[in-house]
């Protein structure tokens, strides 16, 4: 569920290092990656304007193996699979995205600097921006854009329209002052240069590497 700022309470989990010595498992040569996603909330006044397509809020993570990895005020945390979407009233989604020779580990060592406590952002820096970056390091893929619209309102231009409708539902955004530098292209743009990944060439929404909390 989320609290009256706009940010999600999960459930007591455990924050991850690169080093620690009780990382969950020990990754197999090839690792599934599983996206799970929940809807957090519906925004139908934007709908309206949007005309037939829904605008719904994501809450996502993703299951590496056996261990679920999700970002949250507490910074990227490690749990049994689905417990951040335990306490959320919506249906799941899970999908498997693929097989993975990179270990969690070196996700980690990768993406623990620009996920920390307390720099989550509702709308600038939140699950889905860590669930973006993380698909992106172990399969070169990104996230689907369907899960990022609320935020890609907020980046063009749509701001002053979305902070009403959220006010409409009762979350209060207030937006987070570590997170106003973070943009999702930085990092996927660092991940390029330690990976080899070139960038999908039918991904351009270049809004993404606009940060919304600078409007």
């Amino acid at each position: 569920h989320t609290t009256p700022s706009g940010s999600v309470a999960w459930p007591a989990m455990g924050n991850v290092h690169a080093d620690s010595a009780t990382l969950a498992v020990k990754d197999a040569p090839e690792t599934p990656v599983q996206l799970a996603a929940t809807p957090l909330f519906h925004l139908p006044t934007m709908s309206q304007i949007r005309g037939s397509e829904s605008l719904n809020a994501w809450h996502t993570s993703l299951v590496i193996g056996k261990v679920e990895y999700a970002f949250s005020g507490q910074g990227i945390r490690a749990s049994r699979p689905l417990a951040t979407h335990s306490m959320l009233s919506k249906k799941t989604e899970v999908r498997h995205l693929g097989n993975t020779s990179l270990t969690v580990q070196k996700m980690l060592q990768m993406l623990n600097r620009y996920f920390l406590p307390q720099t989550y952002d509702l709308l600038c820096k939140n699950c889905n921006s860590f669930s973006d970056c993380a698909i992106y390091f172990l399969l070169g893929q990104r996230l689907e854009g369907r899960y990022r619209r609320v935020e890609k309102m907020g980046r063009s231009g749509q701001k002053i329209g979305l902070m009403s409708a959220l006010k409409i539902i009762g979350l209060n955004y207030q937006p987070n002052p570590g997170s106003q530098s973070f943009q999702v292209e930085q990092v996927i743009q660092k991940i390029d240069l330690e990976q080899g990944h070139t960038k999908d060439e039918e991904d351009d929404d270049d809004s993404r590497g606009i940060c919304c909390c600078k409007y």
